[in-house]
């Protein structure tokens, strides 16, 4: 039996789950695996990237906590060696050729499951052709691969990490955490889009577009493909996927509003802040909530795609390109 869940609100870190075959590269996804913890954080990165033989916990059934790992990750790096596609067993059957074999159900799971898949290539491997893999996970072979060579470690790390940060895996930050605040919207203002993705898919997108834009999280709930964020200091926006035929999904979110016609004549009590402008009218109001909901799914989109996120629709119009030549100078 499961114990009760913790209703408490919490933000969702998921992982990287590192695939690898330890006959194969277990030297170089061992100094990947460091690396990435350094880069994460410590005991954050420790959490934060699963690698089979210091995750699991003992006296757990490894093949349970396995598919927690990868049930839970928003990323497979997928580690090929030299000898990955050819590794043999002991009665010298090549392993992909098992169904049972982990690798293969490792990437199986990712596909099947829509969790973003990255192969790593290491000690000169090159991509396996399609023909030459299962059926079940021809499309590794169709896939951008990520080069990790000896002498060019550091360089291609970087590389690494912004493919990763594409797929929305970005460092802990203390800047996502946000005191939650009382309501005081009079009514809610809902905005959909369908996406050609699963819901797992999209969801994994969704929270990857708000932590990108540095958004403000207040609360994750995987179970219910919802996520409570703030947008730049405005009322908490509400961003949820819903399931919408075979192979697609619907991302709905939900914006503090007012009725219409509640404050004819008057300011509206609801105002959102972006680097100080205010917007005050109701007219301004709603066209505001319509742009940030049009370029907020687009950079939903960009993440499905993984091209990370553009503009940032929540600030004023011109603003955003305003930040951007000031870091440039």
């Amino acid at each position: 039996m499961l114990a009760p869940k913790d209703r408490t609100p919490r933000k969702e870190r998921r992982a990287i789950f590192i695939s690898y075959r330890r006959s194969d590269s277990a030297p170089w996804t061992g100094r990947l695996a460091a690396d990435l913890r350094r880069y994460f954080g410590h005991a954050k990165g420790q959490e934060r990237v699963y690698l089979d033989i210091d995750s699991n916990l003992s006296a757990r059934d490894y093949m349970v906590e396995l598919e927690q790992a990868l049930l839970a990750s928003r990323v497979v790096i997928a580690v090929l060696g030299p000898q990955w596609l050819n590794s043999s067993n002991d009665q010298g059957q090549r392993r992909l050729d098992d169904p049972g074999d982990l690798v293969r159900m490792e990437l199986e799971t990712a596909l099947r499951n829509g969790i973003a898949l990255v192969p790593v290539l290491v000690g000169g491997a090159v991509m396996p052709p399609g023909h030459e893999l299962p059926p079940s996970i021809e499309t590794l072979a169709r896939l951008q691969a990520v080069r990790l060579a000896d002498e060019d470690w550091p360089y291609d790390l970087g590389r690494l990490l912004e493919c990763l940060e594409r797929h929305a895996v970005l460092p802990a930050s203390s800047a996502n955490t946000a005191p939650p605040g009382e309501a005081t919207l009079l009514t809610t203002r809902r905005y959909e889009r369908r996406l050609q993705a699963s819901r797992r898919r999209a969801f994994d997108a969704l929270t990857g577009a708000v932590e990108l834009l540095r958004y403000p999280i207040n609360e994750v709930s995987p179970e219910a493909a919802m996520v409570t964020f703030y947008a730049r200091r405005g009322g908490a926006v509400a961003a949820e996927v819903v399931d919408d035929g075979p192979g697609h999904s619907t991302v709905v979110l939900k914006l503090p509003s007012v009725k219409t016609g509640a404050v004819a004549g008057a300011s509206i009590g609801l105002a959102v802040v972006t680097s100080g402008l205010s917007l005050a009218a109701g007219a301004g109001f709603l066209a505001w909530q319509r742009r940030f909901a049009v370029g907020f799914f687009d950079n939903v989109e960009g993440v499905l795609e993984g091209r990370g996120v553009g503009e940032d629709s929540s600030l004023l119009p011109g603003v955003h390109a305003w930040r951007t030549r000031r870091r440039e100078v």
